[in-house]
C-alpha cells in the first residue's frame, strides 16, 4: 500500500504524499523536533493517509484534471475516442487550455473564462468551450473536483455553436472535370470511389480487395488509415457498408486488372514506394493531384498563391468536398434526408444537414415555376397589367 513520507524544512515537519495525478502534496504536522513516531500518530489523527493516491478536490488544478481526462480517452458513452479526435484534443490542450493549467479548478470563475474565450478565433471558441466543459464534468464524475454547481463554471460560459467555415461543395459536373484532369490511374479511381460513395478518405485508403462484396454490391468498412497506422472506423454508423453500383463495380474491376496489387489482402490504393505495404497519404494526393486538377479544370482559380472558388478564398479543399457535394446534390434531387444520412453514415441528422448546402437561387426558381406566377415574356420584357 502506498504511503507518504516526512520532510523537515524551515523549522517544520511536513507529511508529503503523491495524489492520484502523481503530483506531490504536503501538510504541516508540527515543529521539526517531532519524532517520526509522533508524526505517524499525527498523520492518523488528521486522516492524511487516506489522501495518498486519492483525489484532492480542494486543490486539484485544471491542468491535473485536464491530463486525467485526456488519459481517460473515452466518450461520454464509454467508447474509445477516435485517434484523430485524441490528437486534436491533445493539440488544443497544449496550445490553448494550458493557459489554465496552474489554476485550482474549483476556483475558476465563469466571467474570466468567458473573457478569455472571446479573444479566441470565432471558429475555435465552441470547440474550446466544449472541451473545458467536458473536463469539468469528468472531474466532478471522478471526484477530482467538488461536485457542487459552484465548482463547475462552464454552465455560465457561452460560445458560438457554429464555425464560420463553409466547405466548397463540388457539383457532379465539377467533380467530373476534376477527375478528367487527373492522370494517375490510382488517384483517379480513388477520387471516383469517394465521390460516388461519400466514403471518408481515411476509410478508402484502408480498403483491401476482400472488403469488396461483388455479389451483394457493397464495400465493407472495417478500419481506417490515419497516416501512421490502422484504427477502427470513426463511429458505429461509420462501420456500415457503402453501396456499390454496377458502374462503380466496373470501375473497380478494371482497376484490379491494372494494379500490381490485386490479391484479396492487398490494398486498393497502395503506396508503390512502400511496395504496397501501406496506403498512399491523402494529404499528398490532394496537394500533388486534386488541387492541381481542380485548377486545371477551372473549378478553382489560383491568384497570388491562393485558391478561390466563385470569388471566395478557399483554405481547405480536398476529398471532403466530394462528400459535401454528393450530399448537396442528393438534397437538390429531393432525396429523403434519412437516406442521405445513411449514405454519409452519420450518427445524427443534424450532422447531415451541415453537409447540405442548399442552392437558394435554383430552389427559388423551381418554386416560382411551380406556382406559375411568372408572366410571359414579350419583346424581352415582362407583360405588365394595364
Amino acid at each position: 500500500m502506498a504511503k507518504g513520507w516526512f520532510r523537515r524544512k524551515e523549522g517544520k515537519m511536513l507529511y508529503c504524499w503523491y495524489n492520484v495525478f502523481g503530483d506531490e502534496r504536503a501538510k504541516t504536522l508540527g515543529p521539526e523536533t517531532m519524532t517520526d513516531e509522533e508524526g505517524w500518530v499525527k498523520v492518523g489523527e488528521l486522516g492524511l493517509g487516506q489522501r495518498v493516491g486519492k483525489p484532492d478536490p480542494a486543490n486539484a488544478t485544471f491542468g491535473e484534471v485536464l491530463n486525467h481526462w485526456l488519459a481517460y480517452g473515452k466518450t461520454k458513452t464509454g467508447e474509445e475516442k477516435d485517434d484523430s479526435t485524441k490528437r486534436t484534443e491533445g493539440r488544443n490542450a497544449r496550445n490553448y487550455l494550458s493557459h489554465w493549467a496552474d489554476r485550482v479548478a474549483k476556483d475558476m470563475q465563469p466571467l474570466e473564462i468567458q473573457q478569455w474565450l472571446d479573444k479566441q478565433s470565432y471558429g475555435l471558441r465552441s470547440k474550446l468551450r466544449n472541451m473545458m466543459s467536458a473536463v469539468f464534468n469528468h472531474g466532478q464524475k471522478w471526484g477530482l473536483i467538488p461536485r457542487g454547481e459552484e465548482s463547475n463554471p462552464m454552465k455560465l460560459v457561452s460560445a458560438p455553436c457554429k464555425s464560420d467555415f463553409e466547405a466548397v461543395e463540388l457539383s457532379g459536373t465539377e467533380a467530373a472535370a476534376v477527375i478528367h484532369h487527373i492522370s494517375d490511374p490510382l488517384v483517379k479511381v480513388l477520387v471516383i470511389v469517394v465521390a460516388i460513395t461519400a466514403m471518408r478518405i481515411s476509410e478508402a485508403l484502408a480498403l483491401t480487395w476482400d472488403a469488396v462484396d461483388w455479389i451483394k454490391g457493397k464495400i465493407r468498412i472495417r478500419r481506417k488509415w490515419n497516416g501512421k497506422g490502422y484504427g477502427p472506423p470513426k463511429s458505429r454508423m461509420s462501420r456500415k457498408p457503402v453501396e456499390m453500383t454496377k458502374g462503380l463495380a466496373t470501375v473497380l474491376e478494371v482497376w484490379r486488372q491494372e494494379t500490381m496489387f490485386a490479391k484479396d489482402a492487398d490494398l486498393l490504393f497502395p503506396s508503390y514506394r512502400k511496395k504496397g505495404k501501406q496506403p498512399r497519404f491523402g494529404s499528398m494526393i490532394v496537394e500533388d493531384y486534386i488541387r492541381p486538377a481542380a485548377i486545371a479544370a477551372g473549378v478553382l482559380e489560383e491568384r497570388d498563391g491562393m485558391c478561390y472558388y466563385d470569388g471566395e478564398a478557399v483554405t481547405r479543399f480536398g476529398f471532403h468536398n466530394l462528400r459535401h457535394g454528393l450530399a448537396t446534390w442528393l438534397a437538390e434531387q429531393g432525396t429523403d434526408p434519412a437516406v442521405i444520412q445513411r449514405m454519409l453514415r452519420h450518427s445524427s441528422k443534424e450532422m447531415t444537414m451541415h453537409y447540405i448546402h442548399a442552392k437558394a437561387r435554383e430552389a427559388q426558381e423551381q418554386y416560382i415555376a411551380e406556382l406559375g406566377i411568372v408572366p410571359e415574356q414579350q419583346n424581352g420584357s415582362a407583360v405588365r397589367e394595364q
